[in-house]
């Protein structure tokens, strides 16, 4: 075999490492932006819950200040 064919059959070897190592790579973005995807939709979960969440309480704490307030008029 002659250093030219045994120099391309490398070069074959090293292209078809480095594009198993690319496709490896590009899976992990993918996993990555999935994870991303998932972690935004519960961010926004969240933030839905915790407004409703603090509107609950200020409710709470205006119906407490109408009972303080009706009881000192007592």
């Amino acid at each position: 075999m002659s250093t030219l064919e045994k120099s391309v059959k490398r070069l074959a070897g090293a292209l078809d490492a480095l594009e198993a190592r690319l496709d490896d790579r590009l899976g992990d973005f993918a996993a990555n932006g999935e994870a991303v995807a998932a972690a935004r939709v519960k961010a926004r979960t969240a933030k839905t819950q915790a407004a409703a969440a603090a509107e609950d309480l200020a409710d709470a704490v205006r119906d407490l200040k109408a009972l303080l307030g009706a009881g000192k008029g007592a």
